[in-house]
């Protein structure tokens, strides 16, 4: 009997374990789902709307499973999401947040393509942000941190190495780094595999349409 219970309790514990993994997994994928339905939307109050409840969705979900990779991952893509349609202010504090938390889902799982993706991605657009604007976020919102085009190329590569679910974008933004970089070869051969590349959705056949601009 007693060997029994214990049996009895070890296996609620099991399912218990496995149902919290499956939940938390759940939890991220959600919101994904609810990030790509924003993604899918051309109506910018709409669009907005659906971020930020993605972005709180995300980290309520890590809160409650805060050892995930993947967790850390989903909310730096809300808040990017997010961040592109927020005010100034806010798009400040937003940046420092997606930045962190690539930072964390890398360090918990150091073969995160996406999670690369994401830095990468981050370190482009912030150090492609011109001096006035750089100048207005320190005086005004306390500054970004540092970035660079070098690293945004680092990142960008080790997520293609790695694997990432949108190559269109990631050829795309790496092409963009070289470019200022002036590595124009580079650039040039970026572009042309992010056109050669099969486009999941609208807002991807416009990152290919401009890949092609800019190859002419």
């Amino acid at each position: 009997m007693i060997v029994l219970r214990a049996w009895l309790r070890i296996s609620f514990v099991a399912a218990f374990l496995a149902l919290g993994s499956q939940a938390a997994f759940a939890d991220w994928t959600a919101v994904r789902e609810l990030v790509r339905q924003g993604d899918r939307l051309t109506d910018d109050s709409q669009q907005e709307a659906i971020y930020r409840r993605a972005y709180v969705m995300a980290q309520s979900s890590l809160a409650s499973n805060p050892k995930s990779s993947n967790e850390y991952l989903w909310v730096a893509n809300a808040a990017g999401r997010l961040a592109m349609v927020a005010p100034t202010g806010e798009r400040i504090k937003l940046s420092k947040i997606i930045k962190d938390n690539a930072e964390r889902a890398i360090a918990l799982d150091s073969r995160n393509g996406a999670a690369y993706m994401v830095l990468g991605a981050w370190h482009f657009y912030v150090a492609d942000l011109s001096w006035f604007q750089k100048n207005a976020a320190k005086a005004f919102y306390g500054g970004l941190p540092p970035a660079s085009y070098q690293d945004a190329v680092k990142y960008l590569s080790l997520a293609l190495t790695l694997g990432v679910e949108n190559p269109v974008e990631v050829y795309y933004i790496r092409g963009r780094a070289y470019e200022e970089l002036d590595n124009q070869t580079a650039a040039k051969s970026d572009y042309t595999l992010c056109i050669q590349r099969p486009a999941r959705n609208a807002q991807e056949l416009d990152v290919q349409q401009s890949a092609r601009k800019r190859l002419n």
